[in-house]
């Protein structure tokens, strides 16, 4: 391929993945805890075929452009004050700790309810983890008054339940899941966070900035239009030079 074709197809790739990410994080605007995603571009040599280059024939080192992996926005949200008790923000760092069939996983939603086995779970069902494991609340009893503080400890009736596990993860060590879960890559350890800071009727909205996203969405999108008129135009010039060489043949 020449390498005038190659470098605007790889560009027009590039921008194409940027474009997937940013509509992903515009679809995720109002989505709780939702951490939005980057992308970073790299430059790369393409190591040449030279072995059919006469001595000191001119080499040329192609440098293209490449997206790599997206990666995660860890940067917290604004909290949403909900009046819902069962509402938790995150202020600071880290992760809610639940439990699936996959094994444990970590989300900044905050949005939980009981089940009808009085265990706190998140809207999916699965269980939210405490320093004990799964945490149980029977509303059927007592004053109905649930109380978290700003360390993550929950009461009912005045009377100490369990505190939230909170754990802090890296962002390079994030996995998404699905349902606004991560896991942790391979080598690395969710570490305790000793004192978390968390807002009871809050919840922390996605970090993702509408106005700053469309802004980009457009401009990817006119960088994407340039390398597709770049594509077209060396293809045009290449039909055009085949045409000339037959008709002076």
């Amino acid at each position: 391929m020449d390498q005038g074709m190659y470098t605007a197809a790889a560009g027009a790739i590039a921008m194409e993945e940027r474009l997937n990410v940013i509509s992903n994080n515009i679809a995720n605007l109002n989505t709780i805890g939702f951490k939005k995603d980057q992308v970073r571009f790299e430059q790369f040599s393409k190591v040449l075929d030279a072995s059919m280059l006469s001595p000191g024939q001119y080499r040329v080192v192609p440098i293209d452009v490449v997206a790599l992996n997206p990666s995660i926005d860890t940067t917290p949200g604004v909290p949403i004050q909900t009046g819902n008790p069962l509402d938790v923000a995150m202020n600071g760092e880290g992760f809610f700790v639940v439990n699936t069939d996959d094994g444990p996983r970590y989300t900044r939603a905050g949005s939980f309810q009981i089940n009808t086995e009085n265990i706190i779970v998140t809207p999916q069902g699965y269980r939210v983890q405490g320093q004990g494991g799964d945490i149980s609340i029977d509303l059927t009893t007592g004053n109905g008054v649930v109380g978290i503080d700003m360390n993550g400890k929950i009461s009912y009736d005045n009377t100490d339940v369990d505190t939230l596990q909170v754990v802090n993860i890296p962002a390079e060590a994030l996995v998404r899941k699905g349902n606004n879960l991560f896991d942790v890559k391979p080598g690395f350890t969710p570490e305790p966070v000793e004192k978390p800071r968390v807002q009871q009727a809050y919840l922390e909205s996605a970090n993702v900035d509408p106005v700053r996203e469309m802004v980009e969405l457009i401009a990817t999108q006119r960088a994407y239009d340039s390398f597709q008129r770049m594509i077209r135009s060396i293809d045009q010039a290449y039909s055009q030079s085949m045409r000339n060489v037959g008709t002076l043949a």
